[in-house]
């Protein structure tokens, strides 16, 4: 099945774009894409296809499909979901999620919460995750502080704490922390550069990886924006398989319909 770490990858992306996913009573339709390449010539897709449809009472639907295609294997999954949006204060989501293991023929059952609180120049969240599956069972805790030093430069930290077990092997701790600074270089043009390090115990080996990123985000309008972002992983603690990943994530982000 996908790593747990994969889980919360296109997520995180999406917490980069901005405030409120569900703000201003519109369609939003995001998508995501994360090619990848391995030193050791493996290769692969990471990708999410989202959309969020306005209810009334401030209620949105949240429907997704992605998956991970990738050299060494091929997961696809769907995502539903219900939000909700009290503006300029607090919005959240509660979802469930069905993912296959085409290679295994695995199911992965996932239910996904999450909350977000704005106050002034800050924003604070946490996502709660559970995994279940006849091969393993666990949770994903995740905090989140993003503050706006100026207007203009704003520092965004994630903490990922996850904890399953392996039937056969056992119970592993895993966590990983998120750190990025963003800076507007124009009102249109945001610079972030930041980086990232983490554990991967599992029953079949135990170590560190870190990262470091860049990107760039583009707002053209008020209904759109573009985010492009380079990452270089560093595998080479890896016990049995020492690698590098490179790593270039693009996310589009549109919003139609009548609105403000």
């Amino acid at each position: 099945m996908k790593h747990p770490g994969k889980t919360v990858l296109l997520l995180t992306l999406l917490s980069l774009l901005g405030p409120s996913v569900f703000a201003d009573g519109l369609f939003r339709n995001i998508a995501s894409a994360r090619f990848e390449y391995y030193s050791d010539e493996r290769y692969g897709l990471l990708w999410e296809e989202v959309f969020i449809t306005p209810l009334p009472k401030t209620l949105f639907l949240v429907t997704a499909v992605g998956g991970e295609n990738t050299s060494f294997s091929d997961v696809t999954y769907s995502r539903l979901g219900l939000a909700f949006d009290l503006p300029g204060f607090y919005y959240g989501e509660a979802s469930y999620a069905l993912e296959g293991d085409w290679d295994t023929q695995d199911l992965l059952h996932s239910v996904f919460v999450s909350g977000t609180y704005e106050s002034g120049p800050a924003m604070a969240g946490l996502s709660l995750t559970g995994e279940f599956s006849d091969g393993v069972n666990g949770a994903v805790a995740s905090p989140s502080l993003k503050y706006y030093v100026v207007p203009d430069f704003n520092i965004n930290t994630k903490l990922f704490i996850a904890f399953h077990n392996y039937n056969p092997g056992g119970n592993f701790f895993n966590f990983a922390v998120l750190t990025t600074a963003e800076y507007a270089l124009d009102p249109k043009i945001l610079f972030s550069i930041g980086g990232t390090y983490g554990t991967e115990y599992n029953p079949d080996f135990e170590y560190g990886k870190w990262s470091i990123l860049t990107g760039i985000k583009v707002v053209p309008s008020a209904r759109f924006n573009i985010l492009t972002q380079f990452e270089y992983s560093d595998h080479n603690a890896h016990p049995a398989n020492p690698h590098e990943i490179y790593s270039f994530n693009i996310v589009t982000d549109f919003k139609f319909g009548a609105g403000n």
